[in-house]
């Protein structure tokens, strides 16, 4: 188990660095931008002040769609489970069925055709 733990973790870890450099390369791509436009000073400080303005509305839609994003791969993940919990379940009562019918035959002395079943 604790195995499986350090590999969430890194996972996690690398998840988190994944996204805080996607942010920050963004910020950084969008200042670059502004700077090497060919605008006057005072318009490219208006184009970033407005820009850092309206950076933690763009956050917070970020944010919320990451959350939005991981809740529904939440959701399909719980369902898969439950389907693949469903299929197992499923086989093993089959093959204790399979069992059982194996073990009457037995008992009834080798006779391979169980009363409900046709020659």
């Amino acid at each position: 188990m604790g195995k499986h733990s350090r590999e969430e973790e890194q996972s996690n870890s690398g998840t988190s660095s994944w996204f805080l450099g996607l942010l920050l390369g963004v910020a950084g791509g969008a200042t670059l931008a502004l700077l090497t436009a060919p605008k006057s000073g005072s318009e490219v400080r208006g184009a970033i002040k407005a820009t850092a303005t309206d950076m933690p509305n763009r956050l917070s839609e970020v944010v919320d769609d990451s959350l939005d994003l991981y809740a529904s791969a939440l959701n399909y993940c719980q369902l898969l489970l439950e389907e693949q919990t469903m299929r197992l379940k499923r086989a093993v009562a089959a093959g204790k069925l399979a069992a059982a019918k194996k073990r009457e035959e037995l008992e009834m002395g080798g006779s391979s055709v169980l009363p409900f079943q046709h020659r």
